[in-house]
Order: structure tokens, then sequence, then C-alpha cells
């Protein structure tokens, strides 16, 4: 190789280098928060270990937001609406506690999944995106338990990331450690059609970084690093409107659930109909010994099956209100 080629392969190999310590952030972590010293309450743990989101973008269509981002909960005009909607960010979240762990759930919303080519070609395009993320957390006397998982939705897969050597795989196979951003849990978002990992992820063209905070903020541009987002209680938004089915209303696609009908999908009419599920809504990973719904409805079920937890993992809930709404339990 000649000199002038040698350098040339050096300086593309640093241009490469400095696109994915950019894009997929390399950079430096930012310090733990300061340890809680007394009881937390559910939406402070929920806060506590709430994700650095980092989302690819291409366009503004990438941007998380709320799902009335357009003022209203109807379902099948969120495509027309979302150029001229508050593109604000809002990070849906719920927490179930059993005697022994906590399990916290976090929703991403964008109200369109598109492709990089006009949709009419590629028939890869839908109304409506909401995909997810759960946290297993031991208590451990602390007041903000010990994170153990991390499960991330990408499609139709479930993904599992360990933070607790203890923990092992079970149904689902371990993908890699947890990445942290102090007590925060670091995922990585896909352009276009916003599937969620626990691993590190080149975005492209651009990346967002999203982190919790007290304003729901709309992204400066493509390539803002500091964005804060808003979390909002899924069962006094999302799960306060699930008897509202059928077209033109906000959801879709009723499913039983333990001889209890509920929506399974937000409605939607652009590209295909009803594609985005609810946060009970996903039937990924479910094998032979789950249930549609299991994993944000009975989330002590379903980790005991995606992975193997040391004893003791307690499948007793002290706090579940969406299976006592239902009629499923009864609170303690």
């Amino acid at each position: 190789m000649t000199g002038t080629r040698r350098r040339l392969h050096l300086v593309l190999s640093l241009a490469l280098t400095a696109l994915i310590v950019g894009q997929a952030g390399c950079g430096p972590s930012r310090p733990a928060e300061p340890s809680p010293t007394g009881p937390l309450t559910r939406e402070e743990l929920a806060r506590w270990y709430a994700p650095v989101i980092r989302q690819g973008v291409a366009s503004d269509q990438d941007f998380i937001t709320a799902v009335d981002f357009d003022g209203d909960w109807i379902g099948n005009n969120n495509w027309e609406n979302q150029p001229i909607g508050d593109l604000a960010a809002y990070v849906y979240y719920s927490v179930v506690e059993t005697e022994t762990h906590w399990f916290l759930f976090y929703s991403l919303f964008h109200p369109r999944d598109y492709t990089a080519k006009p949709c009419e070609q590629s028939g890869g395009c839908h109304e409506n995106d909401l995909e997810s993320i759960q946290l297993v957390v031991a208590k451990d006397g602390t007041p903000a338990g010990r994170l153990q998982v991390v499960e991330t939705l990408a499609h139709s897969h479930i993904y599992l990331y360990r933070a607790d050597e203890s923990v092992d795989e079970g149904f689902l196979p371990i993908q890699g450690p947890v990445r942290l951003e102090g007590n925060h849990p670091v995922v990585y978002v896909e352009t276009y059609g916003h599937g969620i990992y626990g691993h590190r992820k080149l975005l492209f063209p651009f990346s967002v970084v999203y982190r919790v905070g007290d304003v729901a903020e709309v992204p400066e541009g493509l390539t803002d690093k500091e964005v804060t987002y808003r979390l909002l209680p899924i069962y006094e938004t999302l799960w306060a409107h699930r008897d509202e089915i059928g077209p033109g209303r906000a959801f879709d696609r009723p499913f039983d659930y333990r001889g209890r009908i509920l929506p399974a999908a937000l409605d939607g009419d652009n590209y295909g109909e009803d594609k985005a599920n609810t946060p009970w809504g996903y039937d990924q990973a479910t094998g032979d010994a789950l249930s549609r719904g299991d994993w944000f409805l009975d989330p002590a079920k379903a980790l005991a099956y995606h992975a193997t937890f040391d004893d003791p993992f307690s499948q007793t809930y002290l706090h579940n209100p969406y299976l006592v709404d239902l009629g499923l339990e009864v609170e303690p």
C-alpha cells in the first residue's frame, strides 16, 4: 500500500469511527444520580430507571410523542395529523409489583411507521407505531432495588438483556449486557420502523437523544442530543380508553384475554388496518406457556418464562391494577 493510499485508508477509518461514536453514543456516560435515601413512589421508581432513548431519525416522523398528540383519541387520523400535531416527547410507563420484584414497562409512540422509499412503493408503512421496553428490578432492601433484566421489543421479537449475572436465559436467549448511563438503561430505536434494541446500533442518517425530565420537548433538529421527555402513566391514559374500540375510535382488533375483551391494536387505516399493538396487545415471545397480553398484564409470569431468576421470584402481586380492573386479581 502506497503512502497516499495508506493515509486515505486511515482518514476513512477515522471518519467511520467518528460516525459510529457520534451516532451510537460511545462518548462519556453521565454519572449516576445520588442514591435515594428513602422509599420511592412508583412514579419515582419509573423515573429512576427511565431509559435514555437514542432515536434514529430521517425526519420528524421519527420523533416520539403522545398518542393524543393531535388533541384527540381517534386512532385513524394520526397519519394525516402527524405534520400538524404537537410532537413534544412523552413516554408511557407502568409499574407492577410482586412480593420480590418491580416490573417497569415503557412504551414509545410514533404516529407513522414508514420507510425510506415512498410508502406506495415499499409496502412497509402503517399508521401508528407503539413499541415497548420492560425492566425487571429485584427488591434488595434499597429504595431503588437492583436492575436485573431489560427486554426490548422490535417488531416481531422481544430481546432479553442482562444487568445481573445471576440471571440466566429461559425461553429467550440473552442478547448481551444492559448498557447504562448512570442508573438509566440505554436503548437504541431504529429509524423508520422504530424497533427498540438494548445493544449498540448504528443509527442513520441522524439521531436524537431523549432523556427523562420535567418538560416534554420537541427536538430542535435531527441531531439534537439533549431532548427531555415526560412520563405519562399508562393506567391513566391508554388503559383508561381501552373500551373505545372500533373504526374511528382509539383502538380496534378486539381479542379475548382470560374471558375479558381488550383491544389488541390502535385503530389505523393508512397502509394497512390496525397494525400498531397496544401495550397489552403484544403476542411476541409467547411460546407454549403465555398468551397475548401476558407480557404487560402478567409480567411476573411472562418474565419467569423468558428468563431464569434465582429464588426468591414471587408471582404474587402486591400491585397490579390491570388484573384488578379485569376482575382477575384481588387487591391485597
